[in-house]
């Protein structure tokens, strides 16, 4: 009986999809929250930060996949 279960390659895969989903849905969110009252900043602004941090994560992602050991025993 041979139990597969989620790898770092599937967990990387899902990851990528999800920065990508982010990344689709940045612009319009970024507009939603500068359009609160209670907000006193401009959609750019919101942006660039979001973006920041989004960077971040991918640069965070890449080095961590640089430096993963991978076993491939499929």
């Amino acid at each position: 009986m041979n139990n597969k279960t989620v790898g770092p390659k599937e967990g990387l895969g899902f990851g990528i999809v999800g920065l990508g989903l982010l990344l689709a849905f940045l612009p319009s969110t970024a507009q939603k929250i500068a359009d609160l009252e209670f907000v006193g900043s401009e959609a750019f602004v919101i942006l660039l930060g979001a973006v920041y941090v989004l960077a971040f994560l991918v640069i965070a992602g890449g080095l961590a996949v640089a430096f993963a050991k991978f076993d491939d025993e499929e």
